[in-house]
Protein backbone atom coordinates (compact mmCIF):
# COMPACT_ATOMS: atom_id res chain seq x y z
CA UNK A 1 0.00 0.00 0.00
CA UNK A 2 1.52 3.34 -1.00
CA UNK A 3 1.80 6.43 1.19
CA UNK A 4 -1.12 8.26 -0.40
CA UNK A 5 -3.39 5.28 0.30
CA UNK A 6 -2.18 5.24 3.91
CA UNK A 7 -2.91 8.96 4.18
CA UNK A 8 -6.45 8.52 2.86
CA UNK A 9 -7.06 5.55 5.18
CA UNK A 10 -5.70 7.49 8.15
CA UNK A 11 -7.84 10.55 7.45
CA UNK A 12 -10.89 8.36 6.96
CA UNK A 13 -10.11 6.63 10.25
CA UNK A 14 -9.80 9.95 12.04
CA UNK A 15 -13.16 11.01 10.64
CA UNK A 16 -14.76 7.76 11.77
CA UNK A 17 -13.18 8.00 15.21
CA UNK A 18 -14.50 11.56 15.55
CA UNK A 19 -17.98 10.19 14.84
CA UNK A 20 -17.43 7.47 17.44
CA UNK A 21 -17.64 4.65 14.90
CA UNK A 22 -14.72 2.97 13.25
CA UNK A 23 -15.62 -0.27 11.48
CA UNK A 24 -11.92 -1.10 11.16
CA UNK A 25 -11.81 -1.84 14.90
CA UNK A 26 -14.62 -4.38 14.66
CA UNK A 27 -12.96 -6.05 11.67
CA UNK A 28 -9.60 -5.92 13.42
CA UNK A 29 -10.99 -7.52 16.56
CA UNK A 30 -12.39 -10.43 14.55
CA UNK A 31 -9.03 -10.93 12.83
CA UNK A 32 -7.13 -10.79 16.13
CA UNK A 33 -9.47 -13.25 17.82
CA UNK A 34 -9.22 -15.69 14.91
CA UNK A 35 -5.52 -15.34 14.09
CA UNK A 36 -3.41 -13.35 16.54
CA UNK A 37 -4.78 -14.07 19.99
CA UNK A 38 -2.77 -17.24 20.52
CA UNK A 39 0.46 -15.28 20.86
CA UNK A 40 -0.83 -11.82 21.81
CA UNK A 41 -3.03 -13.05 24.67
CA UNK A 42 -0.16 -14.83 26.42
CA UNK A 43 2.96 -13.02 25.25
CA UNK A 44 4.36 -16.05 23.44
CA UNK A 45 7.85 -15.37 22.07
CA UNK A 46 7.70 -11.82 23.40
CA UNK A 47 4.50 -10.80 21.60
CA UNK A 48 3.04 -7.75 23.34
CA UNK A 49 -0.02 -8.82 25.32
CA UNK A 50 -3.30 -7.20 24.33
CA UNK A 51 -4.11 -4.32 26.66
CA UNK A 52 -0.72 -4.38 28.43
CA UNK A 53 0.27 -0.72 28.53
CA UNK A 54 3.85 -1.42 29.61
CA UNK A 55 4.46 -3.75 26.67
CA UNK A 56 2.65 -1.57 24.13
CA UNK A 57 3.89 1.91 25.15
CA UNK A 58 7.16 1.82 23.18
CA UNK A 59 5.37 0.28 20.22
CA UNK A 60 2.60 2.86 20.19
CA UNK A 61 5.24 5.59 19.91
CA UNK A 62 6.35 4.03 16.61
CA UNK A 63 2.92 4.61 15.10
CA UNK A 64 0.43 2.55 13.15
CA UNK A 65 2.31 2.57 9.85
CA UNK A 66 5.54 1.21 11.36
CA UNK A 67 3.70 -1.48 13.33
CA UNK A 68 1.78 -2.54 10.23
CA UNK A 69 5.05 -2.74 8.31
CA UNK A 70 6.51 -4.96 11.04
CA UNK A 71 3.44 -7.20 10.98
CA UNK A 72 3.49 -7.48 7.20
CA UNK A 73 7.21 -8.26 6.95
CA UNK A 74 7.73 -10.06 10.23
CA UNK A 75 9.59 -8.73 13.24
CA UNK A 76 11.66 -10.46 15.86
CA UNK A 77 10.21 -13.95 16.30
CA UNK A 78 6.91 -13.06 14.61
CA UNK A 79 6.76 -14.33 11.04
CA UNK A 80 5.42 -12.19 8.21
CA UNK A 81 1.66 -11.69 8.55
CA UNK A 82 1.84 -13.55 11.85
CA UNK A 83 2.30 -16.75 9.86
CA UNK A 84 -1.12 -16.29 8.25
CA UNK A 85 -0.41 -15.66 4.54
CA UNK A 86 -4.15 -15.53 3.73
CA UNK A 87 -4.52 -12.21 5.61
CA UNK A 88 -4.64 -9.16 3.34
CA UNK A 89 -2.73 -5.93 3.97
CA UNK A 90 -6.02 -4.39 5.08
CA UNK A 91 -6.64 -7.28 7.48
CA UNK A 92 -3.22 -6.74 9.03
CA UNK A 93 -3.73 -2.97 9.28
CA UNK A 94 -7.11 -3.47 10.97
CA UNK A 95 -5.70 -6.05 13.39
CA UNK A 96 -2.85 -3.72 14.37
CA UNK A 97 -5.28 -0.83 14.82
CA UNK A 98 -7.45 -2.98 17.08
CA UNK A 99 -4.47 -4.16 19.15
CA UNK A 100 -3.32 -0.57 19.55
CA UNK A 101 -6.83 0.41 20.68
CA UNK A 102 -6.77 -2.12 23.55
CA UNK A 103 -4.21 -0.03 25.41
CA UNK A 104 -5.43 2.83 27.55
CA UNK A 105 -3.07 5.74 27.16
CA UNK A 106 -2.92 8.66 29.56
Amino acid sequence: MNKSNWMVMSLFGLFLCACGKDPRLEKGEAIVLANCKVCHAQGINGAPILGNEKMWAPRLKQGHEVLVSHALSGYGLMPARGGKPHLSDEDIANAVLYMMSTVETN
